[in-house]
């Protein structure tokens, strides 16, 4: 059985300090005066099994539920409550629910330290009889609640204690998936309805692209002939305008080579003119040169005599001002001198003031800080010894308070029986041996128990993977044996067919055999390669003999059906490779095989096949099939398993494959699906087997353990009475005991308290002296503190004048640091002009000068009439070489206009070159981009046509066909095919939701029905009981329960009584002791139906009489052995009920404590007291 071992409270409301209230089985009753906290032990609870109402916990928000401090409390952060509880049945069995709320909003629930959700707690005690709105925990406004609600909301008491409250959120649940389900079901019709417009006109487009790719084909046919003889027409005409184009090209390169020569020397001859000119521009730049240097000389000369001139009049003047500067920078050198000095003195000034001030500032920090530490070092002391005379105060009252309780228990002193303490050690000893064998057989019982639910966990552990695992096959093999039925239907409707072929196949002609895709298969690897060598001939079509042939192609005419390729088995002869080329071959690196070795198919269609693929080599890769090509002299056509080609002739086809043939994989994945599906409806068949022996299995397992369960709690219950018959007699020997020794020890302890009151009162005494000797030595200090204080003014007085000394000395440094500077730079203007008059210019330089420039006049004009002479030769020889450029000139010109005119005559015929050329390339590329074929392949595979003309009018006729077919849709075969699936797992997917709507339908009933059956069960049990209780409490009269229609899923409830000796009335009349007694009436008639793991009641026989609430309290015990109470109250009988007594005081204001009291060692008086 579950119980409620503690509850554990941090920062709820006015617990501000941890605390833990412990709770044993049966009745336990908190007690205190209003405003203690009572009930917010009754909110705590509330609280952490997941209230979310601050109304209801008497709070504005929820935050309010953390402590929000006092005068002398700070505020706490955060609010947190553990629910304990244990199963008295299954040890070791301990569940922890906690719930955290921070001041930041932030909520946090806990099961066994494992974060989870509000949702999980919920879950967990659905339908225990515990929460937040159960009826197991009832107060004075609930009381009010339950009878003045309507009656559809006072079912809610007996549906939980019915049990049907998980079936009703289970039907909540299922119809949010059954809504859900119906709007799944709502799109899929909708989705349904606009694929079946789309599948038609699809099929439509479908078979019009598959006519188009008909005629596609034959048009390719006729127009590669078509295309590869005008190539062939243009590349004779290319080769004859080439050669003529050759030989024009030759005259004019010869012409080109003499007026190539005659480029050359006229380009020297103007080399020479260039050269001639570029000398005459040099010359006369130097002629212009030279007279201009003549005449700047010559004016310098001008110069150079005034100065000498001059130069010897200033001479004696600079003399006098050169001493007048000598004698200036001496004083200035003086002044610097006596600047430093001074400079000097001042620092070391400034240093000794700096040391007095800071010896100024030590001594005011040493005078504040010595004297505040006594004062501090005083006053603690002071605090230390009043708080220890403080606590030898509260020692002594206490004392004073024991000493007092041990006269009461002398003066009420008696003796006891020796011969009840000797009956009692016997009784002992044979409940000891009872309980001994006892808890043997229940320790067995609990690991069978115990053993048996891990079985169980593991059993429905396995249950579930196997049922997930069943589920996931059926959808798979369902998933398969759609797409099985799909492509099989498809197989049978011959999609991906062309027209013409689909027609023949599906009219199931007499002589038809069927396609080649049908009648043969190949590996997988091998499929690309066949796909690639065989291509539109897969869909050739093989029939018995010609007849048969002509009398399909006179039904595709008869139905304008399209064409077909008919292969008749008595005309198509076999294709071989010769021996001993396959001998050659079988030995290369890379061969794979002859095709037709590779393909398998019925005898009678060997002919067929090796027509088909007799002379087709498959190789590894595209190096392995050029070096097989080289062996063979490329005369047969090679396919790598990639897809890639080397034509007979050399030709390479090549590139990218997205897929093998649709044909061939169609085939293939029919086959693979048919296999898959065998294999796994094998497995679902063991799986369905194995899920059948577990789940019989686990049936068996629980039916064990159900039944160890009842044989263990009726163990538990046997050893609890056999307990609580020990735990009397030890109680009763303990006393026994207690009395003998109890008065020799009450009587020591009182000589040891009155020794100790003597000791603390001298204590006291003592340590009111030394406060008194503190207080003095304070006084002293604040004294030393005010002469301190005087000291410090005149330090202070002191500090500032020698700050502003410094201040005046460091204004005097800067001046003088000032002046330094500008003595220095005015001696550094006078070395600088001194140093100017010493180099200044002397006469005999001057005349040196003169010289020389004379000189230089003479050397120019020399030079000058030596270029003069020679720019006249430069001017004749340049004239004569002008004339003969003019006649080269006139040479050359006629060279080019001949040149020009050959030229010409050869444009029109590069024109026609290029246009052919274009023409060429635009032909090649238009065999190569549109039908992938080089033109030497195709020359090689198409013969040239006897009628050209009568081809191309056959490519027109067939192109005029494509256009009347209008536009086509090329993608519409895929898209039929997709859409047509997407419409067919649609449908599949209709089919489901329907059976998942009947299902969940289905269900909702069921629940409906056992909803019903539980209710009245339990109605009709709680309507008889509440009739037994009501006359119990109450002491006569009648009370009745009635549902007010008869729908047992929404019927209300409707309480009729009659008290004793009153008429019936409605309940609003009643008092409001009548109407408390009313609802515990109620609440105990559910408890009797549905035990509840514990009881709260706060406060609900507040209103009752003393006769009442004696009554009510011995009810409440008599139903304690098997459920659990706590009982908030601050009625006498009530506590006199109680196994257990909580008082709950708050010493400090706005902080709750607990103390425990167990009442099982009070008397009468005790709780007497305790009540007043």
């Amino acid at each position: 059985m579950v119980y409620l071992k503690a509850v554990d409270a941090y920062g709820f409301k006015s617990f501000a300090d941890r605390t833990t209230v412990e709770f044993d089985k049966g009745l336990t009753a908190i007690v205190g005066p209003n405003g203690s906290g009572k009930s917010n032990i009754t909110d705590a609870i509330r609280w952490v099994l997941g209230e979310q109402s601050a109304k209801s916990l008497r709070g504005a928000r929820m935050e309010d539920v953390i402590f929000s401090g006092t005068e002398k409390r700070q505020p706490l952060n955060y609010a947190e409550v553990t629910l304990k509880l244990e199963d008295a049945f299954v040890s070791d069995s301990k569940l922890n629910i906690t719930r955290r709320l921070y001041r930041s909003g932030e909520s946090e629930y806990f099961i066994n330290g494992t974060k989870s959700r509000l949702k999980d707690i919920t879950e967990l005690f659905l339908d225990t009889g515990l929460g937040k709105e159960s009826f197991s925990m009832i107060s004075q406004g609930k009381v009010d609640e339950i009878l003045n609600a309507k009656p559809e909301d006072r079912r809610h008491l007996i549906e939980e204690a019915a049990g049907v409250l998980k079936y009703k959120k289970r039907k909540k649940e299922t119809a949010s998936k059954l809504e859900e389900t119906m709007l799944n079901l709502s799109r899929v019709n909708d989705i349904i309805f606009d694929l079946e417009a789309r599948v038609e006109p699809l099929q439509m487009e479908a078979a019009a692209a598959e006519e188009y790719k008909a005629l596609t084909q034959e048009m390719k046919e006729a127009d590669i002939q078509v295309t590869v003889t005008d190539i062939r027409e243009l590349k004779t005409e290319y080769t004859r305008l080439g050669q003529e184009i050759k030989e024009f090209t030759e005259m004019i390169e010869l012409k080109q080579a003499r007026a190539g020569r005659l480029e050359t020397e006229l380009s020297e001859m103007n080399h020479d003119r260039d050269r001639l000119t570029a000398s005459q521009e040099e010359l006369n730049r130097r002629q212009l040169e030279l007279s201009t240097g003549l005449e700047r000389r010559q004016g310098r000369l001008s110069v150079l005599y005034e100065k000498q001139d001059n130069l010897a009049q200033s001479e004696a003047r600079q003399q006098k001002e050169l001493e007048k500067l000598t004698a200036e920078l001496a004083t200035v050198n003086q002044a610097a001198e006596k600047l430093a000095s001074e400079q000097t003195e001042l620092q070391t000034e400034l240093r000794d003031l700096r040391q007095e001030e800071r010896a100024y500032v030590r001594k005011l920090s040493d005078l504040n800080s010595d004297v505040v530490s006594l004062i501090e070092t005083a006053r603690d002391s002071y605090y230390q010894i009043l708080s220890e005379q403080t606590a030898a105060r509260n020692e002594l009252k206490y004392i004073e308070k024991e000493l007092a309780q041990l006269a009461q228990y002398f003066s009420k002193e008696s003796a006891e029986d020796a011969e009840a303490y000797d009956q009692t050690v016997a009784e002992q000893a044979d409940m000891k041996d009872r309980l001994t064998a006892l808890e043997r057989t229940l320790a067995t019982c609990r690991k069978d128990y115990k053993e048996s639910l891990e079985t169980i966990r593991s059993q429905r552990s396995r249950y579930h993977e196997l049922d997930e695992q069943l589920r996931q096959a059926n959808r798979y093999i369902d998933r398969l044996k759609a797409k099985h039925q799909s492509l099989t239907a498809m197989q049978a409707e011959y999609q991906g067919y062309y027209q013409g072929v689909r027609l023949v196949l599906k009219e199931q002609l007499d002589g038809v055999h069927g396609a080649i895709a049908e009648l043969i298969s190949i590996e997988p690897r091998f499929q690309t390669a066949l796909d690639i060598a065989l291509g539109g001939q897969l869909q050739s079509i093989v029939t018995s003999d010609e007849k048969s042939a002509r009398t399909a192609i006179q039904f595709l005419k008869k139905q304008k059906g399209g064409r077909a390729t008919f292969l008749p088995l008595t005309t198509i002869q076999p294709r071989s490779m010769a021996e001993s080329i396959r001998t050659r071959l079988e030995d290369e690196n890379g061969y794979i095989g002859i095709l037709s070795d590779l393909v398998q198919t019925e005898k009678r269609y060997t002919s067929i096949i090796s027509n088909l693929t007799g002379r087709v080599i498959i190789a590894a890769d595209m190096e392995a099939a050029n070096r097989l090509a080289q062996l063979i002299s490329y005369k047969f056509r090679i396919v790598t398993l990639d897809g890639n080609v080397v034509n007979p002739g050399g030709s390479m086809t090549g590139g990218s494959v997205n897929q093998s043939s649709a044909l061939l994989k169609q085939k293939e994945e029919i086959t693979q699906l048919a296999g898959q599906i065998e294999v796994y409806t094998a497995q679902l068949t063991e799986l369905e087997a194995a899920f059948a022996a577990l789940k019989s299995e686990l049936t068996e397992t629980e039916l064990r353990s159900q039944k160890l369960r009842n044989e263990g709690e009726a163990l538990a219950e046997e050893e609890r009475e056999l307990k609580s018959a020990r735990d009397a007699q030890n109680a009763r020997l303990s006393e026994l005991k207690a009395r003998q020794q109890q008065h020799a020890a009450r009587v020591t302890q009182k000589k040891e308290l009155t020794t100790t009151r003597q000791q603390l009162t001298a204590a006291v005494a003592d340590k009111e002296k030394e406060l008194k000797e503190i207080e003095s030595r304070i006084s002293d200090y604040q004294q030393l503190q005010t002469d301190a204080q005087s000291i410090e003014r005149e330090t202070t007085a002191a500090l500032t004048e020698v700050r502003q000394q410094r201040m005046i000395l460091e204004e005097r440094q800067k001046y003088q640091h000032d002046r330094e500077k500008e003595n220095s730079k005015r001696r550094t203007q006078l070395e600088t002009a001194m140093n100017d008059i010493e180099s200044a210019d002397s006469i005999e330089n001057l005349e040196e000068a003169i010289k020389a420039l004379k000189a230089e006049i003479s050397s120019d004009q020399g030079e000058l009439d030596s270029v003069s002479a020679q720019l006249d030769q430069a001017k004749a020889a340049g004239d004569d070489i002008t004339a003969a450029l003019a006649d080269r000139q006139e040479t050359y010109h006629e060279l080019m206009r001949q040149i020009s005119g050959l030229e010409n005559g050869t444009g029109d015929m590069k024109g026609r070159y290029a246009r052919i050329d274009v023409q060429l390339e635009n032909l090649i590329y238009h065999l190569t981009e549109d039908y992938h074929m080089t033109y030497e392949s195709a020359e090689e595979q198409y013969s040239e046509p006897h009628d050209i003309e009568s081809l191309r009018q056959r490519v027109k006729l067939t192109k005029r066909a494509i256009d009347e077919l209008g536009p086509v849709n090329p993608g519409a075969i895929e898209q039929y095919k997709d859409v047509k699936e997407r419409y067919d797992f649609l449908t599949e997917q209709e089919t489901d939701l329907l059976a998942a709507k009947e299902t969940l339908e289905t269900i909702i009933r069921e629940m409906d029905d056992e909803v019903t059956t539980r209710f009245n069960d339990t109605f009709s049990k709680v309507q008889s009981n509440f009739g037994e209780v009501f006359r119990e409490l109450f002491g006569g009269g009648s009370g009745e329960l009635k549902l007010n229609n008869d729908d047992s899923l929404t019927a209300g409830i409707d309480i009729m009584i009659e008290p004793p000796g009153k008429k019936r009335q409605h309940l609003t009349l009643l008092s409001g002791g009548e109407r408390a007694l009313t609802a515990v009436a109620l609440l105990f008639a559910i408890l009797k139906v549905r035990t509840a793991p514990f009881v709260i009641l706060d406060e609900v026989e507040a209103a009752l009489d003393e006769a009442n609430v004696i009554r009510f309290g011995s009810y409440v015990k008599s139903l304690s052995d098997d459920t659990q109470f706590i009982v908030i109250t601050h009625r006498k009988g009530t506590m006199e009920a109680a196994d257990r007594l909580y008082g709950v005081t708050m010493q400090n204001s706005g902080i709750t404590q607990m103390v425990s009291v167990d009442l099982n060692q009070l008397n009468h008086n005790d709780i007497k007291e305790l009540t007043e």
